[in-house]
Formats: C-alpha cells, sequence, structure tokens
C-alpha cells in the first residue's frame, strides 16, 4: 500500500499545490502529474510520459510541452476581464497580445495564435526579426499586432508594408527621434501604421525588475517630451492617427499596490491626453508585469507574487474606469502584454539523474591514533571526537577547526606522513557530522552550522545543462520548482544540490523553494536501477529565448503532449534536439572542413606505418556517427 501520509508530507515540502496553480500534483501513488486543462480528471503521469518518449528514442534530458495550459492560461485572463467589465459596468473590452521575446520558439507562437484567435489576441514585438515572424501569422481582423523597441526608418516601414496587409498595426514611439521617421513615413504613403505612445511614469513596478520603469525607465517619453509629440501631431494634422497610450512598469510585479499607483497615473494622463483632442485613442496598453508564483508563497517576494490573477485583473478595470469617470472622458479598450503568466506553465525540463556524490564514510583509520602521542593534533582531535557533545559542541567544534589548521601546516612543513594526514581528515570529519548533528536540534541554528551543513550535502548529477535549459537560475538567480517525478511515497534519504555536466562550476542549483522559506538543500531519494528523474517546473517563459549554448550542448529534444476529454493522453509531437553537428556548424566548424580535417590526420599516420588502413576508415566512420548524435549524456 502506499504511503499515504509520506506522499502528503512530500505536496507541502514540495510546496506543489500552491506553485502548481492547479496544473501539477502528486497522486496517490507518489507520481507527479500534470492537468493540462485545469481539470484532474485529465491527468497526465508525467514519468509516464518520459517512459513513452524513451521508447520512441527520446531520452532525457528533453521538454514536455503542454498547449492545452497555453489555451487554458489564455482562457482564465480573458474570462478573469470578462468578470470584472461586468462587476465594475465597464465600457470597453480587453485586448490581448502576447509579446514574442518571452517564448520565440514557432510552437509555442502558434499554440498562442491558435488558442487565442477566438479572443482576438495578437502579438507584441520589439525587434524587425520578430515583426517578420508575427506578420506571416493570419491574425483576426481586430487583433492587435503592437510594435514596441527602438526603431528606424526600415522597421517603421515594415510595421506599415503589414498595415497594407490588413494588420491592426500600432506603431509605438519611443523615442523624439522615432516620430521624425514616422512623420516621414506618413507624408509618402496613404496606408500607414496607428500610432502608439509610450510614456515614462513617475510611478514603478516592485520585485527584480522594478529599475525598468519609473522616470529612469529605459524606453518612452518623459512628459515633456509626450507633450512636445502631441503638440507636434497635432501641427502636422495627425491626431486621428494616435490611437494608443502604452506603459509598462516591469515584469514580474510583485506587489499589487504599486500596480494600482502606476495605473492611476496612466490613467490620468490617458484622460489629459484625450481631453487635448486626441479623442482617437482608444486603447491603454498597460503592458505586462503579472507575476508567476514560482515559490507558491503569494508573498512580494521575488519569486511570487502577493496578489491573483483575479485581483489584478479587477484593480486594472477599477481603477482606469474610476478615473476615466472622473475626468468625464470615454474609456479605453485594455490592451495587456501578458508572457510569463501565458508561458510559464506549459513546459517543463526532464533530465535523469546519473551519479551522487555523497559524502564519504569515514573508514577505520582514524581510530588508530593512540600510538601516534607525539603527533599532538591527531590527540587533541581524537579527544574532541570522544568527548563533544550538545552542550559543548560550538566550543569542541571550534578548537576543532584550529587542530585541523595545525594538521595541515606540519603536513606542509613535512612532519606528517600521508596517512597520519588521512587520519586527521577523518577525524575532523566525523567531528563535524557530530558538531552539526547537535546543532540541528537547537531551536536557533548559528549561521556558521549551516554553511557547515553545505559539507554534507550530496551532489546529485544531473544529465543537462543549467545554462540551456534554465538560464535564469544561473543569471539573475530565478527559483524554479525542482522535484523528482516520482517515489514521492518514500522518504527522502539524501539532502542535495543538483550540478549539470557541463565544465562550469556555476552550472548548480542551491537554491530551492520551501513551502516555509527558501532552503540550501533538495530532499531526494537514493537512486536504484530504475532511471530517476527530475522536473524542472514553470520553465515555459524566457528560457529558451535566454538560452545559452554553453560547452556547445544545444536545444534539447521535445515532446509535445495532448490529454483527450476521457483523461487519455497522445504524444501529439516530437521534436528532436541539436545534435553534435549542427552546435558545431553553428559556430562555422562545417562538418565537411571537420570530415576533411580527420582524414588528412589518418592518412598521416598511416603513411608512417603508425596506423592500420583498414582501422583509420574505421576511426572516421565512427566519428561521423558520433557527429550525428545528440551531445547530451546517452541512456
Amino acid at each position: 500500500m502506499p504511503n499515504l501520509s509520506q506522499i502528503e508530507q512530500a505536496r507541502r515540502d514540495y510546496n506543489i499545490d500552491e506553485w502548481g496553480a492547479g496544473y501539477f500534483g502528486i497522486d496517490d501513488r507518489g507520481f507527479v502529474e500534470c492537468y493540462p486543462t485545469g481539470r484532474r480528471a485529465q491527468a497526465v503521469v508525467l514519468h509516464d510520459v518520459v517512459t513513452r518518449a524513451r521508447q520512441r528514442g527520446i531520452h532525457p534530458p528533453l521538454i514536455i510541452r503542454f498547449p492545452q495550459v497555453i489555451a487554458s492560461q489564455l482562457l482564465r485572463l480573458e474570462q478573469a476581464f470578462q468578470r470584472a467589465i461586468r462587476e465594475f459596468d465597464y465600457r470597453g473590452r480587453h485586448f490581448g497580445v502576447f509579446p514574442f521575446k518571452v517564448n520565440q520558439r514557432r510552437e509555442f507562437i502558434d499554440a498562442v495564435i491558435e488558442c487565442g484567435a477566438q479572443y482576438d489576441y495578437g502579438l507584441e514585438v520589439g525587434s524587425k526579426s520578430e515583426l517578420i515572424a508575427a506578420i506571416s501569422y493570419p491574425l483576426s481582423a481586430r487583433a492587435l499586432l503592437v510594435c514596441n523597441g527602438f526603431k528606424d526608418e526600415e522597421f517603421v516601414t515594415m510595421a506599415c508594408l503589414a498595415a497594407e496587409m490588413g494588420k491592426n498595426v500600432v506603431l509605438v514611439i519611443e523615442g523624439p527621434d522615432e516620430l521624425q521617421i514616422l512623420l516621414n513615413k506618413l507624408r509618402q504613403q496613404r496606408v500607414t501604421a496607428q500610432i502608439g505612445i509610450r510614456t515614462r511614469l513617475y510611478s514603478k513596478g516592485s520585485g527584480k525588475w522594478e529599475n525598468s520603469s519609473g522616470s529612469g525607465s529605459k524606453f518612452g517619453l518623459t512628459i515633456i517630451e509626450l507633450l512636445d509629440c502631441l503638440k507636434t501631431l497635432q501641427q502636422e494634422g495627425h491626431t486621428d492617427k494616435v490611437t494608443m497610450l502604452h506603459l509598462h512598469i516591469g515584469s514580474q510585479i510583485t506587489e499589487i499596490k504599486k500596480f494600482k499607483t502606476a495605473l492611476k497615473e496612466a490613467a490620468r494622463i490617458y484622460s489629459k491626453i484625450v481631453r487635448m483632442g486626441f479623442t482617437a485613442v482608444k486603447y491603454l496598453d498597460i503592458g505586462g508585469g503579472v507575476g508567476v508564483d514560482y515559490d507558491g508563497s503569494k508573498t512580494s517576494s521575488q519569486f511570487s507574487a502577493n496578489y491573483v490573477l483575479q485581483e489584478f485583473v479587477n484593480d486594472a478595470v477599477y481603477v482606469i474606469g474610476q478615473v476615466c469617470r472622473d475626468e468625464n472622458v470615454a474609456t479605453p479598450d485594455i490592451v495587456t502584454e501578458s508572457g510569463r503568466i501565458i508561458a510559464a506553465y506549459h513546459s517543463l525540463v526532464v533530465t535523469d539523474i546519473r551519479e551522487v556524490q555523497a559524502p564519504s564514510a569515514a573508514s577505520a583509520n582514524w581510530t588508530q591514533v593512540d600510538h601516534r602521542e607525539t603527533e599532538r593534533c591527531l590527540v587533541e582531535l581524537r579527544y574532541i571526537y570522544d568527548n563533544i557533545n550538545a552542550k559543548n559542541y560550538a566550543e569542541y567544534y571550534h578548537d576543532a577547526i584550529e587542530y585541523h589548521e595545525e594538521l595541515a601546516t606540519l603536513f606542509n612543513l613535512g612532519y606528517l606522513d600521508l596517512e597520519a594526514r588521512g587520519c586527521g581528515e577523518e577525524l575532523f570529519q566525523e567531528i563535524c557530522r557530530k558538531a552539526l548533528s547537535f546543532s540541528v536540534r537547537q531551536k536557533y541554528s548559528v549561521a556558521e552550522f549551516k554553511f557547515l551543513r553545505q559539507r554534507f550535502v550530496s551532489k546529485y548529477l544531473a544529465n543537462f545543462s543549467v545554462f540551456q535549459s534554465i538560464p535564469d537560475a544561473w543569471s539573475i538567480g530565478q527559483l524554479f520548482p525542482v522535484m523528482p517525478l516520482s517515489r514521492h511515497h518514500e522518504c527522502p534519504t539524501h539532502e542535495a544540490n543538483i550540478v549539470d555536466i557541463t565544465c562550469d562550476s556555476d552550472g548548480c542549483l542551491a537554491q530551492f523553494i520551501d513551502c516555509k522559506a527558501i532552503k540550501s538543500v533538495l530532499g531526494l531519494h537514493s537512486p536504484s536501477s530504475d532511471p530517476y528523474y527530475l522536473g524542472f517546473f514553470l520553465v515555459g517563459a524566457y528560457q529558451e529565448s535566454l538560452a545559452s549554448e554553453h560547452n556547445l550542448f544545444g536545444a534539447t529534444h521535445e515532446v509535445e503532449v495532448s490529454v483527450a476529454p476521457d483523461g487519455s493522453y497522445d504524444i501529439a509531437k516530437i521534436t528532436a534536439g541539436d545534435t553534435i553537428t549542427e552546435l558545431l556548424e553553428s559556430r562555422n566548424y562545417h562538418r565537411k572542413t571537420l570530415v576533411a580535417s580527420f582524414l588528412k590526420q589518418v592518412e598521416r599516420l598511416q603513411s608512417n606505418g603508425t596506423l592500420d588502413p583498414s582501422r583509420g576508415s574505421e576511426i572516421i566512420r565512427d566519428l561521423k556517427t558520433c557527429m550525428k548524435s545528440y551531445p547530451y549524456l546517452s541512456s
């Protein structure tokens, strides 16, 4: 029988019911499940998905995608706005646009366009490359194509070409120079994009990206520049072209209060612009920033958000409506550029554990110190080991550190042999174990013993690259939920950190989410003969766009899963990851050139008689085969 009490404990320890947002859970057998539609009756056991993928020749590391989660998140966002609009009698509607930069994978954007068509969902782009890709999509007539970012004449021309093709394009002015480029284009042709104006608010957001907002923001016009821009557009007779006011107060907004303050300022600016005669302004783009609760704490932590989606939407609709009523102007359609909340939940990275580097157990050598009476530091360490207890453990631990340092000094000076050095090292390690065991029983733990704990943490070698699969964990210290996909009916046996297979010490995870606070270890099980899989969750936003091919580890395999109404599921699509050849080609190590170099070296060895001709052909053949393979560790 499954140990249900242990499974409940695992649900609490990994906090899955809080960060999972109704999409992830642990079943009563101890396996992690995904509920792509948000309904538990339609559950997909993740361990089984990996097993099926392996049967089809796809082994970890891999990404598992659930497009139905995208559809569910789009629906949740749209329904939240519909409820708020009804509740507050708001005279406008919601238009969502997905920011291309959040996840530029074709498969993902395809799913957003397909699932969002019924809501007139559009796209937001910030570069010419993204714009070209966006133009290729058959958006609905009312769906917006919002062009943000810094622009040159070619960017503006491309946006106007999209408008000629019937796209509902809004070209957002980010700076005074862009206005002149746009004015020149308006004079040259009849069909142009609509004009949006991005303004810098005095108000700032919250969390890790709060400095991207406020008066020091990289993007947008100051109030003085905004007034000059509006005046110029009036003089040129283009007031009817200005249809959008745009603002953005940062990604991953953690505090709802700061969002409301910024909204009041934005709605006031919008109202004043309309009253200045710019009555064509019908869109108020409030940007993105809806927070994802990565740690499940529902706080203003940088990894969480102290609000839920409905509260965020309610505040947006109510605040904008109230300000517009005060100013006696028509309420605008609200445009959101929510990306993280749409993308994060739809995919996870799965890898297998290849090796466990556990602290070595002591041998019997350390007990053999009685006859070494001349080696005082060893005798003292043995005394400390025999007499350390719950009352003196801190003092004795400090003494042990001194003797350990003395041991190293004597060895470096040549007074100790290697056996004595090893004996002392094992003694010191056992003293540390005892001191740590006493410290964890105390109500308050001293900082130095928290650091000591790391000395005895196991390292689990995971078959993936942190820099490729979860680059934010390395670059900005982002926390992602991490947990094994099975065996939650068993009690974890190791306190562990996770290290990847790159030749880089930064390829390590040593911070993890917890139901109470961030912790420095993760509870994991001892691997058995069966594969032991780890899942890294909520990685659908930004991670693939920011991925690095460090050590030439490239894109992983991808598996797309779809669940049927009866709860059955199917692997709808498999995309193979980068091969060694593809990665080398990306760095200008072309296959033909490499093979030619191999042949030249083999021929030289054959000519001087150091390599048998038949063996040379085998080497070239095997190298060609290796170049077609997956760069990660094979099964």
